[in-house]
């Protein structure tokens, strides 16, 4: 059940990252998405 929790979290994660990627260079907004990505990672990892 954890496994579909982590996929799920890295998918959401992928999602994010590859919205960040397709935006004009907005280093600022990447930083913050890869922070949020990474706060959803620990989350899942703790449930």
């Amino acid at each position: 059940m954890s496994m579909l929790k982590t996929a799920a979290a890295g998918m959401i994660g992928f999602a994010v990252g590859a919205g960040a990627m397709m935006m004009p260079g907005n280093q600022k907004w990447k930083r913050q998405a890869q922070r949020q990505v990474d706060r959803m990672i620990r989350i899942a990892k703790s449930w």
